[in-house]
């Protein structure tokens, strides 16, 4: 899921380049390096998606296991980041 999240993120980096550039109605191909940093930041943010879902997730089981409640309702489930069972 990482590879794909890093591939959306990339092919959005770019779409956000190519969409200020028709909005701003110049060449579509203009700064065409500024196509692959938008593909390279947005690849980057992509990547980061897991690490940051799984911490909040983390963080929050924890807060509610603070509280004495339990974790978010199939959190092992729909979040592939637990330990095996």
């Amino acid at each position: 899921m990482g590879f794909t999240a890093a591939i959306i993120g990339g092919f959005s980096g770019t779409s956000i380049h190519l969409m200020t550039n028709a909005m701003r109605k110049v060449p579509l191909s203009r700064s065409p390096w500024n196509h692959v940093g938008g593909f390279i930041f947005g690849a980057w943010v992509g990547s980061k998606y897991h690490s940051v879902e799984k911490s909040l997730v983390e963080d929050i089981n924890q807060i509610r296991a603070d509280k004495g409640m339990p974790p978010i309702v199939g959190s092992n489930a729909w979040i592939r980041y637990s330990a095996e069972e």
